[in-house]
């Protein structure tokens, strides 16, 4: 048996192809296929009919609970989430399992870096800017990459990721597991790329953090949050970097009302309690 899963949850994404075929090192691989269409489904499969790799299909979108899908379903207790638009280094997913047979997988999680491709525009640099000081400058159990072993489960609430939370998943976790008093080790080879991230993209993601805050307020759901000020963007980035994050903010806030809005007029129906039930995890 392999040393870790490597679990990618994708939609819609071609470039998952791109993230299979930079894994160069033993090890299970699971994508769990979040509301795609069939046609895309096949044409992925079509494309890694030569890789050794294990699927899954969920008919809905939910992001969270493709992550808990694929943790549950992985043949190792190891799980190193990584996401369909990125790729891992040479040589990375070996450091996380050289971090993990070093270290304490019971009592740690092992964070790598990302490093945003800065793209051919000056937007998209003023994006990769954005993005890499509010969720790579910070030591943090977001993913990806992120490795973690299932045994933290049932010290973190019986699951990895809440259901509920269709975005901030990794928030949720990040502090579920600071709650727990797991250590994050930060992997310094264990590095990803990941691709240019075009305006619509972003303010896609923004808007749906927003969601995601709203969700959690509303069900009580504490998260960690990473650094989102004008003022810490300008220290860290500079002006323009700290102009865009002004827009960039304003996005989050608009996701945020309007899913609460949508909540208090009963447009959204959340459940109480996160899936435990639902599938059991391979031990």
């Amino acid at each position: 048996m392999n040393k870790l899963t490597v679990v990618i949850p994708c939609k819609d994404d071609p470039d998952v192809v791109r993230c299979v075929q930079s894994v160069d090192t033993s090890a299970d691989i699971l994508i769990v296929f979040n509301g795609a269409q069939s046609k895309f489904i096949k044409s992925v499969k079509k494309q890694l009919a030569e890789f050794e790799v294990d699927f899954d299909v969920l008919t809905q979108a939910n992001l969270s609970w493709a992550l808990e899908t694929g943790t549950r379903l992985a043949k190792t207790n190891l799980v190193l989430y990584m996401d369909s638009d990125c790729i891992f280094e040479k040589g990375a997913i070996q450091a996380f399992i050289d971090a993990a047979r070093k270290g304490n997988p019971k009592n740690e999680v092992y964070k790598g870096d990302v490093i945003f491709a800065s793209g051919k525009t000056y937007l998209e640099n003023l994006i990769s800017k954005s993005r890499s000081h509010h969720t790579a400058e910070v030591l943090t159990a977001y993913k990806p990459p992120l490795l973690v072993s299932r045994i933290i489960k049932n010290r973190i609430g019986g699951y990895m990721f809440d259901n509920r939370l269709v975005w901030r998943e990794d928030s949720d976790l990040d502090n579920r597991i600071r709650d727990a008093k797991v250590r994050i080790v930060h992997v310094p080879k264990g590095i990803i790329y990941h691709k240019t991230i075009k305006l619509k993209t972003d303010l896609r993601s923004t808007y749906r953090y927003g969601i995601g805050l709203a969700i959690a307020n509303y069900l009580n759901i504490k998260l960690t949050e990473v650094p989102r000020s004008v003022v810490s963007t300008y220290k860290s980035k500079g002006f323009m970097p700290a102009v865009y994050m002004v827009f960039r903010n304003r996005i989050y806030d608009l996701g945020y009302w309007i899913t609460k809005l949508k909540i208090h007029l009963g447009i959204y129906h959340l459940g109480n309690k996160p899936d435990k039930e639902m599938g059991l995890y391979n031990e």
